[in-house]
């Protein structure tokens, strides 16, 4: 269930360092002074309203606001998140009287209602003080439960709260810092991140639930110590959103966690309309409390206030109130706002469905939010997606990289219009697209990322924006070596020509023709040619990630074995220091041993590799055909005559031992004398490279044989 989280070293700090300025931003929200409590400690004295409320505010379901509303709340929010106090922003302050050290009777006990309703009421009057007349809207979690995936509800889109699927890097929150790292993570997060229903064993609150809750007869079975009930199920939503959500001390950093326990306050004030009189809302508390700061009289710490207080009439006569969602029936067989629609097969109002998302079971509601339900897909019709156009425009001047992009179950996402966005320190943008068709070593779901051509000394950062064919955000995840496994990361990358503890360890190149060659492995035989996965790779649905089935995407491409007649090798050509032979006017020479007819002859001039001038490439017959293995005799001719050149073969990694000049062949890697060896020519520049990790990285197998003339 709920991570019980008890790190409390940072709330330790912060009370210990308040500043006199935090201090009285915060005693200026609860309009009540503690000379009041210390003169009537067991009297209720009624919290003066302020000036500038001349009415209550009423709390909606965040999808009822109107988008004025909405607006309004996302300007106070980013106004809290965006103005600081002696260092600490508005936000963060109100985040950090939530951890355990400031607030030791929040959680765990009878207290969790009345203090969060006191913790609410402040929050609200800070954003009132942003955006005059705002009030905070509640998130009924219920309206979610019941859509065959509530990860793919409406609320988790660019329009409303932003994704729910990693790095929140769309809508009103995006790019949020956060006060601390997020626990749990095996990697530092610094950043809003959430889960939404990544995990299968998670849920949200359900109708059950809410029942349930409502129709507790008295306070004592609501909550108390030993079966805290209600604050666990509170803690089912908690766990579903993840992220920050998880984990307890550091939840308000995700604006989520205030539209969350609004809810479950509004749930608490149906309960006491529904079974307290006015006179038992104030008085009407547990019995078993566990802990002293649980108690009736207990201060509600950091609050200048006590638990009692929390149970006041004043917060709904005075602050606010709760406006409830009007479900469809027969005769309205609608709901008041775009973001739901009405399952008339309950006559219920439910969350609409983003496109893309899962809507089986549902093709003849209007479940989709501007789209349709078609083979249990929320689509436009006649779109390959979301109706975007794929406009490719040629690169230059750029470096580039290999990533790939997934859909559901890890599996390679293969629509031609699902793209990346690459935008460099200087502003520009590129956008590159998922590759319509792919040949070996490429991989299903391939996507080349250009980017800039890193300079000797001078770094460059470039982040980047995946989105899948329907236009939803997909999460970046780098391959930890260490661990052997996929981990989140920021869509972000560093690149440098020399790497570095803070370059990121992607394979890149300049050239466009060897780019399908990059994180690949040609230092083997043929029949053991690998492909490894990219180093950061694009998750576009919303479900924990499984790195072996990333990894096998590219384990799964195997080499197709060619059976054209001939192959090509390395062999090396040196000059000796005190040698007078003019290799460039020599011509290498190949003999089959086995048919006396085939020979090549070729100028070495022509035969060089274009990046080693002692590597010349040389033809002899496939042994995947003539499967018995191929010997040939290697020879290097000037004006037609033998030259008596040294030949060496190579051992080992290093060790060369002098040798003939004949090269063995075979299909199978164990017989084969020469291990490196291709038919497509357009492999040879690259053959014997190991092309993992940077540049800088790269190793190369030597040829087997050489010549030293």
């Amino acid at each position: 269930m709920w991570f019980k989280d008890r790190d409390v070293g940072i709330s330790t700090e912060f009370l210990s360092k308040t500043t006199e300025s935090q201090k009285a931003y915060l005693n200026s929200l609860e309009l009540r002074t503690v000379d009041s409590m210390k003169k009537f400690p067991f009297r209720r004295i009624p919290r003066r309203v302020p000036q500038n409320q001349n009415k209550k505010v009423k709390r909606k379901e965040y999808r009822m606001l109107s988008d004025e509303e909405r607006e309004n709340l996302n300007k106070a929010m980013n106004a809290l998140k965006s103005k600081f106090i002696d260092n600490v922003t508005i936000w963060d302050l109100h985040t950090l009287i939530h951890y355990p050290d400031s607030a030791p009777g929040a959680h765990w006990g009878p207290a969790f209602l009345p203090w969060h309703r006191e913790f609410l009421r402040q929050f609200e009057v800070a954003l009132q003080r942003e955006v005059p007349g705002v009030a905070l809207p509640y998130w009924d979690s219920t309206l979610d439960n019941g859509l065959p995936d509530p990860s793919d509800s409406v609320l988790w889109t660019d329009e409303l709260m932003g994704n729910g699927n990693g790095f929140v890097k769309t809508g009103p929150f995006q790019d949020w810092d956060t006060n601390v790292l997020m626990p749990l993570s095996p990697v530092p997060v610094k950043k809003l991140y959430r889960y939404t229903g990544g995990r299968s064993t998670d849920r949200l609150l359900s109708l059950g639930d809410v029942d349930w809750i409502i129709s507790r007869k008295n306070y004592s079975e609501l909550t108390f110590c030993h079966d805290k009930t209600f604050e666990s199920m509170h803690g089912l939503s908690h766990v579903w959103v993840g992220g920050f959500m998880f984990v307890i001390r550091v939840s308000p950093n995700d604006p989520t966690f205030y539209m969350h326990h609004a809810f479950v306050d509004y749930l608490w004030e149906q309960f006491r309309q529904n079974q307290q009189t006015r006179y038992q809302r104030e008085r009407d508390y547990a019995r078993k409390i566990c802990t002293k700061q649980h108690s009736f009289y207990a201060p509600m710490k950091p609050f200048n206030l006590r638990n009692k207080d929390g149970l006041s009439n004043d917060y709904t006569d005075f602050w606010y109130e709760y406006e409830p969602i009007r479900h469809c029936t027969e005769d309205q067989p609608s709901c008041d706002t775009k973001y739901l629609f009405c399952d008339k097969r309950v006559w219920r109002c439910r969350s609409k469905v983003q496109l893309g998302g899962n809507c089986t079971g549902f093709s003849l509601s209007d479940i989709c939010y501007k789209s349709f339900c078609i083979q249990g897909v929320c689509r436009l019709p006649a779109t390959e997606g979301n109706g975007f156009q794929r406009r490719e425009k040629k690169q230059s001047g750029v470096v580039w990289m290999k990533s790939i992009m997934l859909t559901d179950d890890d599996e390679p996402l293969l629509s031609g219009i699902a793209h990346v966005t690459v935008r460099d320190e200087d502003g520009s943008e590129a956008l590159t697209y998922v590759q319509r068709k792919t040949e070996y070593p490429e991989v299903p779901g391939l996507v080349y990322l250009p980017l800039p051509h890193p300079r000797e000394g001078s770094p460059y950062t470039v982040t980047l924006e995946a989105r899948d064919h329907y236009g939803r955000y997909c999460q970046s995840y780098c391959f930890n070596e260490t661990v052997e496994r996929y981990q989140i990361c920021e869509p972000k990358l560093v690149i440098k020509s020399r790497p570095d503890s803070q370059s990121s360890n992607m394979s890149f190149t300049h050239s466009f023709v060897s780019r399908k060659f990059l994180d690949m492995d040609l230092s083997a035989h043929p029949s053991m040619w690998s492909v490894h996965t990219p180093f950061m790779v694009f998750a576009c649905h919303r479900k924990m990630i499984n790195s072996a089935q990333i990894m096998s995407i590219s384990e799964d491409v195997k080499p197709v074995i060619d059976r054209t007649e001939y192959v090509w090798f390395r062999v090396n050509v040196l000059k000796k220091g005190n040698s007078e032979v003019d290799i460039d006017e020599s011509e290498i020479e190949v003999q089959d041993l086995d048919d006396p007819t085939d020979s090549w002859i070729s100028p070495i001039r022509r035969a060089r590799s274009a990046y080693d001038q002692s590597i010349v490439f040389v033809r002899a017959r496939n042994p995947f055909v003539f499967r018995r293995g191929v010997s040939v005799r290697i020879s290097i001719r000037n004006k037609s005559k033998r030259l008596k050149c040294e030949t060496r073969c190579n051992m080992g990694s290093t060790f060369e031992d002098y040798c003939e000049n004949v090269v063995f062949l075979h299909e199978r890697a164990s017989r084969s004398q020469e291990q490196i060896f291709a038919s497509d020519p357009s492999y040879l520049q690259l053959l014997g490279w190991k092309m993992s990790g940077h540049p800088n990285d790269w190793s190369l197998r030597m040829a087997y044989l050489s010549f030293y003339c």
